[in-house]
Parts: structure tokens; C-alpha cells; sequence
């Protein structure tokens, strides 16, 4: 069996502001996509796939793969502007390198460089027991309620998920999935379950520690837990 990695890092940064983007913004002298990178490389994934915006592939070869070494990295391939096609395109270059059968991938935003091996290999774990769709979540902290026309909605915290990724698929099924897609989603998963509603998707136990870098302050808290790691 194996596992590819699919690192999506083709985002255009909106609403961090700034003139670099995130995934290549320093973190304590690292760009962000080093992080997810070096998560994959030390994982039990075979061969990782980056998946970048239009002009930016020899950057991401020359300045981050190849500046640290990382071995599994086989394509570094331009994505597109909306990031269900960047994922898509990741999962065609994977099936490309390895072939489509016998084959899992697991898709992840750069935005969380604090993805751990442990997780990813958890998903791998799951894939290979049977499972075609894997997906890690947390329960909110938090208090969650809705506004709307007929008044205020408060819904229960063990029933929600907050969604994560790396997502783990069966290669075929995610590509079939994709290629029959015709709106949009907001995740992996969601393609999958537009596409063929009777495949289960499988829930992991996720990482607050891997949260999606959107805003300023998430760099403060995410240096913070850097720092804490490596002390």
C-alpha cells in the first residue's frame, strides 16, 4: 500500500495581510511550509506531492525542498485558484508518480504547519485497516450558537466537529469524486460525500496543537507552541 502526501500551498493569504504570504512567512526562521513538510518526511508516507501557486515552483524547489533536504518530495507542481482544483490537480500528480490502485493520499493545507507525524500516521493507520475516507476533527471549547430569523440556536459541543487535515482517501475514489464534482465545497471530504453518499467517513481524534494560521495573532500562538516544542 502506499501512502502519498499532498501539501497544498497554493493560497493566495487574504486575510493575513502582509506582502508575503503565509506559507512562506518566517516561523522562528522557518517558512511555514517547512513545518508541514518536515511533518510528512518523518511520517510513514511514501513520496509527497507540493502542490503551489503559477510561478512559484522553482521558489518552492530550490528555497525550501532542496535548501532542506527533503528526500520525499517527487513533484512540486503549480495549482490552481480555487482550492478544490489545487487538490485535484495534487491527486492527479500522485496517481501519476504511483498509480491509482492500492494507493492512499492524504491532502493537507500548509496553513497548519503544526501537523505532527503521529497524526498523519494515525490516518495512514486507519486507511490501511479498510477505511477510504479518514478525516481528523476536535470538539469545540467553545460555546456554539446560531443567529437566524426565528432566533438564537445553541447546539451541542459533543456533536460538532471542527475539521482538520490532513484528509486520507482512497486515491480512485477522491479522483472519481473530484472529476464528477460540479459545485463547490469546502474540504476533501465534503467532494467525497457529494459524491457517493454511502461512504462513511471516518472521524480521528485530531490535534488542537493543528490549527489553520488565518489571522496575525495566529503566528503569535503558533511561535509560542514552536518554542514550546522544542524546549
Amino acid at each position: 500500500m502506499k501512502n502519498i502526501g499532498i501539501v497544498l500551498a497554493a493560497g493566495n493569504s487574504t486575510r493575513m495581510g502582509g506582502t508575503t504570504k503565509k506559507q512562506y512567512r518566517l516561523l522562528l526562521g522557518h517558512p511555514v511550509l517547512f513545518y508541514s513538510l518536515m511533518a510528512f518526511e518523518q511520517s510513514y508516507v511514501s513520496d509527497i506531492v507540493v502542490v503551489c501557486s503559477e510561478g512559484e515552483e522553482e521558489f518552492v524547489r530550490t528555497e525550501i525542498v532542496e535548501k532542506y533536504d527533503f528526500r520525499k518530495v517527487r513533484a512540486v507542481i503549480a495549482g490552481a485558484k480555487e482550492r478544490s482544483g489545487s487538490s485535484f490537480l495534487g491527486i492527479k500528480e500522485a496517481i501519476g508518480i504511483v498509480g491509482r490502485f492500492g494507493v492512499n493520499v492524504l491532502i493537507h493545507d500548509a496553513a497548519r504547519p503544526l501537523v505532527n507525524p503521529l497524526l498523519i500516521n494515525s490516518i495512514i493507520a486507519e486507511l490501511e485497516s479498510g477505511q477510504r475516507a479518514v478525516v481528523p476533527a476536535v470538539t469545540p471549547a467553545d460555546t456554539i450558537r446560531l443567529e437566524g430569523d426565528e432566533g438564537v440556536v445553541t447546539f451541542e459541543r459533543e456533536k460538532i466537529r471542527l475539521v482538520q487535515t490532513p484528509q486520507g482517501f482512497e486515491a480512485g475514489l477522491i479522483c472519481d469524486a473530484y472529476e464528477k464534482l460540479r459545485s463547490p465545497v469546502t474540504d476533501d471530504a465534503e467532494a467525497v460525500m457529494k459524491y457517493d453518499g454511502s461512504v462513511q467517513i471516518k472521524f480521528v481524534e485530531g490535534d488542537r496543537r493543528n490549527f489553520k494560521l488565518t489571522y496575525p495573532t495566529d503566528f503569535e500562538l503558533a511561535e509560542c507552541m514552536v518554542k514550546s516544542a522544542e524546549m
